[in-house]
């Protein structure tokens, strides 16, 4: 009977501990022409996701692409299959991404609507409102 408690005892723990290892992340940046939505699953250090981009117009339908990478601190290496869905700076050999306890930095690349010229920089994207 102890013998069988104890496998019960065990799987539950077991049970917790792989349940709690795997978290779920919804991101949001909304830009002057296009909203991005990256939602992402982070088991241990394997990461899943995709980013869904489309613009604000209802009459066009929004775009997702996945994504796979490898989490190591605050920092995920993020491999897409194919073309990123974003610019990226000249000469980017690997796509870094941070993550903060609220926001997402993601490198890019594009033009400064003030100065009208191209350059790197890094999009935040807030974390999703709970509905």
């Amino acid at each position: 009977m102890k013998t069988i408690i104890s496998m019960i005892f065990i799987s539950l723990i077991l049970l917790v501990v792989s349940a709690s290892a795997q978290r779920d992340y919804c991101f949001k940046n909304d830009g002057l022409k296009i909203t991005q939505t990256i939602s992402m699953t982070i088991t241990g250090s394997k990461i899943e996701g995709t980013i869904e981009s489309g613009g604000y117009e209802t009459t066009n339908s929004a775009e997702t692409f996945e994504f796979t990478g490898v989490k190591k601190g605050t920092l995920l290496t993020i491999n897409f299959n194919g073309k990123p869905p974003y610019e990226l700076a000249p000469g980017t050999k690997r796509i870094v991404w941070t993550l903060a306890a609220k926001t997402l930095k993601v490198p890019t690349y594009g033009k400064n609507h003030v100065t009208q010229k191209y350059s790197a920089y890094v999009a935040s994207f807030e974390r999703c409102k709970e509905i």
